[in-house]
């Protein structure tokens, strides 16, 4: 009965040298080896880029910007889309700082189009209950942002996150047909996936007033324009890629 009594004595100190807060080696739940995720379940982040930001002191586009509003934006007629969002940008940079405004033809020379198109632009943003404009005899406009509602809880429709640099919005605002609502595709799927890359399938924005051709076309004018890298394979939807810019110029 000895070995017995001996090997019950061990078990016993055993107890009390546990009895603490300190667990054995093997139980130790603060072990960082334990708290490791297995080797399969860790993915490949090593690869993804964050869309680009703005420089300290650089100006940019503030978000988030509701969905719906982007999106009634984008179905302006003419140059609805560019003007509305330079009118937005203005706003937010501005906001706090009295005696700024930009008039017809501050925004025209920025955005390289008439100061008829500005006109039309603003009246049809206007219309479309997406800027409010308050107009008096002898003074430039003052132009102010109205948002429109959030969608529902659920909607899959999710906000244009931003913040967007003004050196990489001004350059598509300049660029012909449908280029700037195809920036505003880059844009929300870069903010949705958090990260510079990502797939865009092409039928898939009509919301944004698009078809599938003209999303072609305008994504190919970004990429010519040095704003987006474009992977394609063939059945598959291209890979796009939001490329980091320099300082513009123009408006700002």
């Amino acid at each position: 009965m000895e070995p017995l009594s001996f090997s019950y004595s061990l078990c016993l100190l055993s107890e009390k040298r546990y009895m603490g807060s300190t667990l054995p080696p093997e139980t130790d739940v603060w072990d960082l080896d334990r708290l490791r995720l297995p080797a399969e379940l860790v993915g490949d982040v090593s690869g993804r880029r964050r869309p680009p930001r703005h420089r300290p002191g650089d100006p940019f586009i503030k978000g988030p910007i509701p969905y719906a509003w982007i999106a009634s934006a984008c179905w302006l007629p003419g140059s609805g889309l560019h003007v509305a969002m330079a009118y937005r940008f203005h706003f937010w940079r501005f906001r706090f700082r009295r005696g700024r405004h930009w008039g017809l033809d501050d925004v025209a020379a920025g955005l390289q189009i008439s100061a008829n198109s500005v006109r039309r632009g603003l009246r049809a943003a206007e219309l479309a209950g997406l800027l409010a404009v308050e107009r008096e005899p002898g003074c430039k406009l003052s132009v102010s942002v109205l948002d429109l509602p959030e969608p529902e809880v659920g909607s899959k429709h999710r906000p244009l996150y931003g913040p967007i640099p003004w050196s990489w919005w001004l350059p598509a605002s300049r660029l012909p047909g449908k280029s700037l609502q195809v920036a505003s595709v880059c844009w929300l799927l870069a903010g949705w996936a958090r990260s510079a890359g990502f797939e865009l399938a092409l039928d898939g924005w009509v919301d944004l007033g698009l078809s599938r051709f003209s999303a072609s076309r305008g994504l190919d004018e970004l990429e010519r324009a040095g704003l987006v890298s474009v992977g394609r394979t063939p059945g598959r939807s291209p890979v796009v890629t939001v490329l980091d810019v320099g300082a513009g110029s123009g408006l700002s």
